[in-house]
């Protein structure tokens, strides 16, 4: 077996094994009781097999686990991207809980530990055979991984997901054939029909297919090809919120109202209020009197309101959205954010703040090498950093799907680092 093979196979199963072993403990110790919280993925997919459709229960007050007496019917819901809520809805029906939970958290356990390798190949070819070596490790040992692999939250499947679709394009800069293409496309589509935060990527990921080789007509073709199977892969989606809110919808329904919680006058730049109380508690109660309208009307409203605050208070909007940038790229202060999150922030405010720092090294040191592909990896970071930053940034998780992308930068630079002091050590 080649040395590259063992490497990735030793990856592979150390970051399996530690999923596995974190999952079985955290199972034990918990008594899955916070672990198996679904929140509105499981709510869809419940009504999926309920045969609901895609929808959520009417609600008359905020609480997703409303009793019975309070739920007055389901209405179509374009509140969560689809696929997630789909896996659910496919491992509730095979199986009922907490078989069902085992099952989602294996196979996010399954493709966790794929991500690292996916992470390994991609600095392989952007860097060299050290740094992804350290970039691999990193990822196998990266703990908000470990932990959100056994947490019933999107995020493992994204970040899945958006580190393949890098790879893919990587592939794609080596060897520009129709198929690479289509392959880059279809990915980068699957991986918004898991989440809209990549969309405002998608110029950033045209400019840089534009910047390869080749003459212009090639490149535009190459361009449009990728775009437009990823638009392709998402169209159904639109197509079907189109016909149930008869407007255009193209993915998500809560544009509004993640804005409002990022952008109203009691905004902490999190979910949570100084007193610890969710964000959602000081939604105006007109919010749960529109359940009985469409969700895309219900949602305009609250986009109205949040938009009529930030003219009127431009200063504040833009001291939140410094704020919320600096909570998405390092830490929000202890009393705005969950027991969870202080405690996360607790052990490992150290080794990230090592990694974030070598990741702002690493990003200056590659693009004096290569600013095509530094700029590649960078505008994903920041296009999303910045998305967060203009609407709510709530959790550590959110900042997961570029983690892998601050790794690579990261990885860089401690190579550059090592292969200096091995030079120094033989001189």
């Amino acid at each position: 077996m080649k040395d590259g093979n063992k490497i990735i196979i030793g990856i592979f199963i150390t970051a399996l094994l530690l999923r596995i072993i974190f999952l079985i403990g955290a199972g034990s110790v918990l008594k899955n009781d916070s672990l198996n919280n679904d929140y509105e993925y499981g709510v869809i997919a419940r009504a999926l097999i309920k045969g609901e459709g895609y929808s959520v229960p009417i609600i008359s007050k905020p609480d997703w686990n409303s009793p019975a007496k309070d739920l007055a019917g389901f209405r179509p819901t374009g509140d969560q991207l689809p696929f997630y809520p789909l896996v659910l809805a496919a491992a509730y029906y095979l199986s009922s809980a907490p078989l069902s939970f085992w099952l989602i958290k294996l196979l996010q356990a399954f493709l966790s530990a794929l991500t690292c390798i996916i992470i390994y190949l991609s600095a392989l070819r952007l860097f060299n055979r050290r740094a992804a070596l350290i970039a691999g490790v990193i990822t196998a040992f990266y703990p908000l991984f470990i932990l959100n692999a056994a947490k019933m939250i999107p995020e493992t499947f994204l970040t899945f997901w958006l580190s393949l679709s890098l790879l893919s394009l990587l592939l794609l800069r080596d060897g520009p054939s129709l198929r690479n293409q289509l392959v880059s496309g279809l990915l980068i589509g699957i991986t918004l029909l898991n989440s809209n935060i990549v969309v405002p990527a998608i110029p950033f990921l045209g400019i840089w297919l534009l910047w390869l080789p080749g003459g212009w007509k090639e490149k535009v073709m190459r361009t449009l090809l990728v775009i437009g199977t990823a638009f392709l892969i998402v169209s159904p989606w639109a197509i079907r919120n189109q016909v149930v809110f008869k407007e255009f919808t193209p993915l998500k329904t809560t544009m509004g109202l993640n804005f409002w919680l990022g952008n109203n006058p009691r905004a902490t730049g999190t979910f949570f209020l100084p007193s610890s109380e969710p964000m959602e508690s000081v939604l105006p109660n007109s919010f749960y009197e529109d359940f009985a309208i469409s969700e895309t009307k219900q949602d305009k409203k609250l986009n109205a309101e949040a938009m009529a605050y930030v003219k009127g208070n431009p200063s504040h909007f833009a001291s939140l959205f410094f704020k919320k940038f600096y909570y998405f790229v390092w830490f929000p202060p202890d009393n705005i954010v969950s027991k969870e999150a202080r405690l996360y922030k607790k052990l490992f405010k150290f080794p990230y703040g090592l990694i974030l720092a070598s990741c702002v090294a690493g990003a200056v040191l590659f693009m004096r090498r290569n600013v095509r592909d530094a700029f590649l990896v960078g505008s994903v970071i920041c296009s999303i950093a910045i998305l967060y930053s203009i609407f709510v940034v709530g959790h550590i998780r959110y900042r997961m799907p570029v983690e892998p992308f601050i790794i690579l930068f990261a990885s860089y630079s401690l190579s550059v680092l090592l292969h200096r002091n091995q030079e120094e050590t033989l001189r």
